[in-house]
C-alpha cells in the first residue's frame, strides 16, 4: 500500500455532511483521493442540534472513506458556517523603534502581537486575525511596510469571530468520535482560495456560497479578504415554501433539483408534474409554479447579498461581480437571477484552484466546494495523522486470491487437508490461510467444538478417514469426556494458526 500524507476536511453542513480526502503533489496541488457526501441530521443553520445524530453521519461518511482508501482517520480539519460568525475591523499602532532605519519586520511583528492581545465579547472568540492594510505616519495605505520611513505604523485588522456555544458543541461532536481537530475555519474565509483567480482576488469579487441553511458572502480584494458575513436563509428555506404548497415532504429535494428554475418565465407553462401522493393517488404541480416559489425565495437571498456587499464597503470596488457556489448554485438559471437582482456580472464556479487536474472530475458539483476548501485550507497547515488498514479494493483482491490460490505439500490434494484418525489435522497438514490485508487482526470468535447447521463456524469441516472401519471400542464416560477436551484443545489451536497478529502503522 503506498503510503501518503493525507489531509482531512469534514465539513459539517445543514443539509449535508462531506469528508474529502486528499494528499500533496510534489508540484504543489491537492490531489483528492476520495469523497463522500451523506444528507445530515440533527444540524440546523450550520449548529449542531444533537451531537447523536450529526456524529453518527459523521461516523458512516468516515467508515465509508476509511474502507475505500485503506486508512483509519484520527485528525482532521472542521469548518464553520452560520450566523454566528462575524468579522470586525481593528484599528491599531506601534511606533517604529528606529525611525532613521525604517520600518523593519520586527515592527510588523510587534504590531500584531497588539493585535493578538485584543480581547473577544465574552461570549465569542476570535478564530482569526487578517492585516487589511499597512500605513506609515498616517499615510496612504501600503501592502508592505517594510522599508518604509516614518515614526507610526498603523493596520485595520479584520477580525473573525464565533459563538462559543456552537464551536465548543463542534468540538465535543468530534471528539467522541476519536478525531482530533487540527484547525477550525470559517468556511467564508477559505472559500475564495478555491475558486477564484488571482486576477480575481487582486482586483474584487464576492464569493456567495448557497448552502443548505445558510448563504455565506466573503468580498476579496487586494489579495485580502476585506468582509464576510453569513445570512440565516439557504435552500432549506426553498425546500419549506414548496413543501408548504401541498409537496410531501419526501419528495421536495427531488422535485427541486429535477424540475426547479430560479426564473419563471424562462419554464414552459403546460409542463405538468405528477408526485406519488397518499396510496396510489398522484399530485400535479405545474413547473412553472415550482420556479415561481423557488424564484421569489431566492430574489430574497439575492437582495440579502446585495445588502452585505454594501455593508462591506466595497460594492464600488468589485470588477468581477459575484461568484456563485455551494450545493443551491447548480440551479438552472441562478446566475441570471442574481443578475438581476444585484446588478453584478454573476458566474457559477465549482472548487479548481489548487487542485490537480485529474481530480476535477471527483468534485465536479458546486455542492463540494465548502469541503474542498478545507482541503486546501489543511494543507497550508499540515497533513493529518491516519493509520493504515487495507482498503475495500484490497480486501476484495485478497480475498479472491484466497479463493483461486491452491495450496500445495505432502500429496494432499487442492482444498483438503489430512485428518488423523480421531478427526483432528496433524501439525504437517498444509492448509489454505485466509488472508486478511497487510496484518490485520480478525475480530476473536466465539470457538466450540460443534454447532447445529444453522450455526456452523468456518472452521474447515474434518473428513473422516477413507481407510478401513474403525472397530467399535467401549470407552467409559471419563475417557470420553478427556478425549473431547483434548480434540477441542487441538482443532482451536489448529484454528489459531490460521491468524498472525496485526500491527497498526502510524504517521
Amino acid at each position: 500500500m503506498e503510503k501518503k500524507n493525507y489531509i482531512v476536511g469534514i465539513d459539517v453542513g445543514t443539509s449535508n455532511i462531506v469528508i474529502v480526502v486528499g494528499s500533496k503533489e510534489e508540484a504543489g496541488d491537492v490531489k483528492v483521493e476520495a469523497i463522500v457526501s451523506k444528507p445530515a441530521r440533527g444540524v440546523n443553520a450550520g449548529v449542531i442540534d444533537n451531537y447523536n445524530e450529526a456524529g453518527n453521519v459523521i461516523r458512516e461518511a468516515k467508515q465509508e472513506i476509511e474502507e475505500e482508501l485503506g486508512i483509519r482517520i484520527t485528525e482532521a480539519y472542521a469548518g464553520l458556517s452560520g450566523a454566528f460568525v462575524r468579522c470586525d475591523r481593528y484599528t491599531d499602532h506601534v511606533f517604529v523603534k528606529e525611525p532613521r532605519e525604517g520600518v523593519t519586520q520586527r515592527d510588523v511583528e510587534n504590531l500584531a502581537e497588539r493585535m493578538r492581545n485584543v480581547i473577544a465579547p465574552e461570549t465569542e472568540t476570535i478564530i482569526e486575525r487578517i492585516p487589511q492594510n499597512y500605513m506609515v505616519d498616517g499615510g496612504q495605505e501600503i501592502k508592505s511596510p517594510v522599508g518604509t520611513f516614518g515614526r507610526q505604523l498603523s493596520s485595520t485588522f479584520n477580525f473573525i469571530l464565533c459563538d462559543k456555544t456552537p464551536l465548543s458543541r463542534l468540538e465535543m461532536t468530534f471528539r467522541l468520535l476519536g478525531i482530533k481537530l487540527l484547525g477550525i475555519f470559517a468556511n467564508a474565509l477559505i472559500m475564495p482560495d478555491a475558486v477564484l483567480s488571482s486576477d480575481e482576488k487582486e482586483d474584487g469579487v464576492a464569493v456567495v456560497d448557497l448552502g443548505g441553511g445558510t448563504t455565506d458572502v466573503a468580498v476579496v480584494q487586494g489579495n485580502v479578504v476585506r468582509y464576510i458575513a453569513s445570512i440565516p436563509m439557504g435552500a432549506n428555506v426553498i425546500n419549506r415554501d414548496i413543501a408548504a404548497h401541498g409537496v410531501p415532504e419526501r419528495s421536495v429535494e427531488k422535485l427541486k433539483k429535477s424540475y426547479g428554475s430560479a426564473i419563471a418565465e424562462f419554464v414552459s407553462e403546460q409542463k405538468l408534474i405528477q408526485i406519488p401522493s397518499m396510496g396510489h393517488r398522484t399530485k400535479g404541480v405545474m413547473r412553472r409554479n415550482l420556479a415561481a416559489i423557488i424564484e421569489a425565495r431566492l430574489t430574497d437571498i439575492a437582495e440579502y447579498v446585495k445588502a452585505e456587499i454594501k455593508d462591506s464597503g466595497y460594492a464600488g470596488r468589485i470588477p468581477f461581480g459575484i461568484v456563485l457556489t455551494g450545493g443551491s448554485a447548480s440551479m438552472e438559471y441562478i446566475d441570471e437571477l442574481f443578475r438581476r437582482v444585484t446588478g453584478y456580472d454573476v458566474r457559477v464556479a465549482t472548487a479548481q484552484t489548487g487542485i490537480d487536474s485529474e481530480s476535477q472530475e471527483k468534485i465536479a458539483t458546486p455542492a463540494h466546494t465548502a469541503a474542498v476548501a478545507l482541503l486546501l485550507a489543511g494543507a497550508k497547515k499540515g497533513a493529518c495523522a491516519v493509520s493504515f488498514q487495507p482498503s475495500r479494493q484490497q480486501a476484495q483482491q485478497n480475498t479472491a486470491a484466497s479463493e483461486t490460490t491452491a495450496p500445495a505439500g505432502n500429496n494432499v490434494s487442492a482444498g483438503t487437508s489430512a485428518p488423523t484418525g480421531n478427526g483432528i489435522y496433524n501439525d504437517n497438514t498444509v492448509r489454505q490461510r485466509p488472508v486478511y490485508g497487510d496484518n490485520v487482526v480478525p475480530k476473536a470468535q466465539n470457538r466450540v467444538a460443534d454447532k447445529p447447521d444453522e450455526e456452523k463456524s468456518d472452521r474447515p469441516e474434518v473428513a473422516q478417514p477413507a481407510e478401513e472401519p474403525v472397530k467399535k471400542t467401549s470407552h467409559s464416560k471419563g475417557e470420553r469426556i478427556g478425549w473431547f477436551k483434548r480434540a477441542l484443545k487441538e482443532t482451536t489451536d489448529a484454528i489459531n494458526g490460521f491468524f498472525v497478529n496485526g500491527e497498526d502503522e502510524e504517521i
